[in-house]
This record gives C-alpha cells, structure tokens and sequence, in this order.
C-alpha cells in the first residue's frame, strides 16, 4: 500500500511538474487555432467546425478515406519549421501543406494503423509555406468500428505547441496509461501465478485475470500498429474492455467472499456470449451499448453492495476496495455517456486511468497481505516448531518412563504368573506326592519319577526366570546342557539340531510353556519308545517367522490306532495356550512330535 501510493503520487507531481515548465517555457500565444474546414467525404462537399466527429453516412462502413482542406491565411512567411498540432485523428491520418506532405501517424497503409488514441506534432520545412492563403489538407482514413474524425488543428512555433499541448498530453494519453498497464498487468501475473499455485477459486486468480485483461485492452492506447489485422485487433480490444469489466466485478465479489457458482458461472457465460456477438457484429456501436447495460447496472450497484458489506464487517482493506469500486463506477458513468455520443469527441476515455490505478492500487494491496501473512505464518511456523520440539522432548522423556514401567509391569506379571503356574503344577503335584507316601499308596518307582519331573521342570522356571533376557536360543542351549548330563551313562543317544539364532525374543510364560512340551516329549520317548536314538530340531526361518520344534525317535512307534494319554492331552494343551500346531504321527521306525510356533 505505502509503495503504490508513493508511485502514484511521484507519477502526479511529475505530470505537475512536467505541465508547469511547460507553461512557464511557453510564449503567451503558441499558434494559431483552427476550427474551420472544409470536408470532403461521402455525399455533398460541405464546411464543419472542428473539432468534428464523422457520422455514418460520411465516409464507406467499410472503411475509406475522407479529406479535412483547413484554411490557413499568413501575413508573413515563417522565418522557422512551422508545427502542426492535432490532438486527434481517427482512425488514422495523413498531413500535407499546400500539397506538400508533411508526415503521417504512422508509416504505411493508414488502414492498419491506429492514431485515435495519441496526439500529434508535426514539423513542417518553412519552405512549405507562403503568404497569404495556405492550404492545410488532412487526409483520414475512418472505419465504422469506433468513432471517426478530426480535432481542431493548432499551427504555430514547435518548441511552443510541444510544451504547451503535445508534451504534457502525450504522457497522459500514452506514458501514463501505458505504465500503469505494465504495472498492473504484471502484479496481474504474479497474482495469477499465486492463484493457480494455490489451486482454489482466490481473489488472487480473479484480480490476475482481471489485470491481463485490462492490458489488452489498453494495448490499443499505446500500439499504433498492431501486430495482426486490423479488424481482430479491434475486436480484441473491445472483447477485452468488455471482459475485464465483468472480471473486476468478480474479482470484488471474490475478495468480499460472495462469489458463489452460480453467479460465477452466469457471469462467465454471459461474457462469452457477449464477446462472439461483438465479435460477429463488426464491434457493431449500438449492440455494444445494449451489451454494456447490465455491467453498468453491476457497477452501479456494486457499491452500495459493498459498501453495506464493508459496514458489516468494518475492514480498513474492504473500505480501500469500496473506495476503489467508487472510483469505476464514476469512470464509468462518464465513459457511458462518451460511448454513445453524449461527449465531447477529443475527450479521454477515463476507464483506462481508473481501471489501470485500481488495479495497480488493489494489486500491490494484495500482494503486502501476501508478504504480511507470509511473515506471520512464518513467525507462527518457528513458534510452532520450537513448541513441537518442547513438546517432543517431553513425549520422548515421557514414552522411555512408559516403557520402563511396561516393561516392569510385564516382567511383574510374568513372574506372577509363573509364580502361579510352579504353585498350581509340580508344587501342587508335590503335595499329592507327600500325602500319598504318607498312606502308602505310592511305590519308590513312581515316587522317583515323580521326583525327576518336579526336579527338571523346577530347573526350567528357574532357568526362565533366572535369565536375564528373553533369548530361546540361551534357553535351549541350558535346556540341552542339563538333558545331556541327565542322560550321561546311558545307551540312548540325544542328537541336537539348533538353528535358532535368528529368532526374535519370546516372553518368559510362552518360553516355559514350548521348553515344557519339549520335555513331555523326551520324557515319553525315554519311558514308551525303546529307541536307542532321539533327535531334537529347533529350526526358525526368518522368511514365515516360524518356529519348528521337532521330537523324533527310532522306537516302537505309536502302535496302530495311538490313544491319547495324559502326556498328549497335557502338550495339546500347551500348544494351543501358545497359539502354535502340534502334530503327532507314527514313523518307520519311531514317532514325530511335531511343534509349528509363530514368532511376531
């Protein structure tokens, strides 16, 4: 905001500054002024006054040339270059002195040029003129797609006609309109670049289009010779006039929040059809009028609409853009009037100075919220990553306190439940045992075996709650150690098979629980089989984190149709405690107790 409203103030003073050195450089009388001519076009030869505006039966609606002969009487001849100075020519024109051709607007065929929009001085040799009567002949080519005609023509000292009128007009016709093109279209596209970035329906993306829009439409002020022909070029300047004025509503709409579907979509639709008719109809005057009613009825309106949404919500922004809105609306009411005949001929258009400043205005006025939303994001984002990292370290501090304290609690509850399981198993059995010795009702045999059992599966809880990690593969390498020494003396020959480094580390209950039923299985090869040789497999395969464990003898086998005992019933039991597959099934010789456990 503070830059733009220095830019344009700077661009003011300077067109101050420039309009009074010029008159204070000027002599009291720069020229003389002519107003009377003779003209020549379709229809009878007649005199006008200038400055004169050409009606459509005066010149081919095709496009044609008409001639202005303005009278000049000299009582002296110039003793330097005389000036010429016509502030419009429209479409286009040609200047001669007594037959003798002075210069044109532009160069070429006057039918591709477009000189409305510009003044021009033209310097003419003093030899061109004479005493007395003088013949000054303007040649213009006219076309039925704007308004035609010819200025009041100035002669008189160059220097003079240059600071008085050319100097000062030509940068507000062309040098303003023209910077505030490129100031705005360029905001427009930065804008747009915003808005397409962000991928939404933004103010950002209706005030880019906006922007280029109007640019095209003010090519038309400082292109005097367009790049593509002459009628499409015109057409495209009308159409573009014609589409930013129904885009800047939008745009408003959007920056108020009130864009809705419905109202985007007709909009759109609208336009589009208005600019393929404008575009078939030749730029056709009176159906552009019809065309333009409901825009201007917009802009009237627009206004007060915002104004009653600026009063609700007292936003110093929203008051600027009403402010802004006001400021069109004024601009173009007085076009309106110059469009459709009520103005004066050589006036200016206002639209192109009021469109060009609002959006150049509303442009940078976005783009500060951009750069102060930019800033406040980025002061919250570093807040937010250094209350993040608080934060973190907390949760980090918080997560290992859990964690010990889990870990304390499972740890607790294994044991627990171990302890559980020692009392509730061979303590329990123990007792039994030393009830019946005492009634006699137990042999020494069966209370020996008894004995062994309770013993090893002791040194298995012991050994699991004894160790200090969870490793299956220290489990049975001790589980090994002490059958092998049980089994010292004896003919039957244990084979160990243990691929087991692999796998993960399993709770303590589920570690006792397979080592158990591990047991029973060797216990009743060694009671039932007769096997000279048992082998036990321990493999893991990390690809299906699986767990075989694998019981086999070369013993007598299961018998033709096995019943199910205590022993088998008691590993079926702990099989499905832990989740796993157990199988059973006779061999040639022998049998195969088969363990499948899953290991997460």
């Amino acid at each position: 905001m503070g830059f733009s409203r220095i830019l344009f103030q700077a661009a003011l003073t300077l067109c101050v500054l420039t309009t009074g050195w010029g008159h204070a450089a000027q002599p009291d009388t720069p020229g003389i002024e002519l107003k009377q001519a003779h003209f020549k076009g379709q229809g009878p030869e007649k005199s006008v006054n200038l400055p004169h505006m050409l009606k459509p039966g005066e010149f081919e609606a095709e496009g044609g040339m008409v001639r202005y002969t303005v009278p000049v009487e000299l009582a002296d001849l110039p003793d330097k270059p005389v000036g010429v100075y016509v502030s419009k020519m429209a479409l286009s024109g040609v200047v001669y002195v007594n037959g003798q051709l002075v210069g044109a607007c532009e160069r070429g065929d006057l039918k591709e040029a477009r000189c409305l929009h510009r003044p021009y001085l033209f310097t003419s040799p003093k030899a061109f003129w004479k005493i007395g009567h003088n013949e000054l002949q303007i040649d213009i080519y006219a076309s039925s797609r704007q308004s035609n005609g010819l200025s009041s023509v100035w002669v008189g000292d160059v220097d003079a006609l240059e600071s008085r009128f050319y100097r000062w007009r030509y940068w507000l016709q062309v040098d303003l309109v023209t910077g505030l093109t490129w100031l705005s279209g360029l905001l427009g596209v930065l804008a747009l670049t915003v808005g397409v970035v962000l991928r939404k329906d933004s103010v950002y993306f209706w005030f880019g289009l906006t922007s280029i829009a109007n640019a095209v439409a003010n090519s038309g002020t400082f292109i005097s010779r367009p790049p593509i022909d002459w009628q499409w070029f015109s057409w495209l300047v009308f159409s573009s006039r014609f589409v930013s004025g129904h885009l800047l509503i939008l745009m408003f709409a959007s920056f108020f929040g009130k864009l809705t579907p419905r109202v985007r979509a007709s909009v759109l639709i609208y336009t589009l059809l208005s600019v393929v008719a404008i575009g078939l109809s030749g730029n056709n005057r009176s159906l552009v009028t019809i065309l333009y009613g409901p825009l201007l009825l917009t802009v009237l309106l627009m206004p007060v609409l915002m104004a009653y949404w600026t009063w609700k919500t007292r936003r110093p922004r929203q008051m600027l853009a009403t402010a802004m809105m006001g400021l069109i609306t004024v601009a173009s009411s007085y076009d309106w009037f110059r469009f459709t005949g009520d103005g004066a001929f050589v006036g200016m258009y206002l639209i192109p100075y009021a469109y060009g400043g609002v959006l150049f205005l509303f442009g940078a006025m976005l783009l500060a919220s951009l750069a102060f939303n930019l800033l406040a994001l980025e002061e919250l984002s570093s807040q937010l990553e250094s209350r993040v990292v608080e934060r973190t370290t907390e949760l980090n501090l918080l997560h290992a306190r859990l964690l010990v304290t889990e870990n304390e609690r499972s740890r607790a509850q294994e044991r627990e439940g171990l302890l559980q399981d020692i009392h509730d198993g061979f303590g329990s059995q123990l007792v039994i045992a030393k009830m019946m010795v005492e009634q006699n009702k137990l042999s020494q045999v069966s209370l020996v075996r008894l004995l062994q059992e309770s013993i090893a599966d002791l040194y298995l809880v012991v050994d699991t709650l004894g160790s200090s990690g969870n490793s299956l593969s220290n489990a049975l390498v001790d589980f090994r150690f002490r059958t092998t020494r049980r089994l010292a003396g004896s003919a039957m020959q244990l084979h160990w098979n243990l691929q087991v480094d692999q796998a993960p580390e399993i709770s303590q209950k589920m570690m006792l629980q397979m080592l158990r039923l591990v047991q029973e299985a060797l216990n009743n090869a060694l009671r039932h089989s007769r096997a000279t040789n048992i082998w036990l497999d321990a493999i893991y395969d990390p690809l299906d984190s699986h767990l075989t464990v694998t019981v086999a003898d070369d013993g007598v086998g299961l018998g033709a149709e096995p019943k199910p005992g205590r022993g088998h019933k008691n590993m079926a039991a702990r099989a499905r405690s832990m989740g796993a597959v157990l199988r059973l099934e006779n061999r040639t010789p022998g049998a195969l107790v088969q363990l499948r456990l899953p290991l997460a």
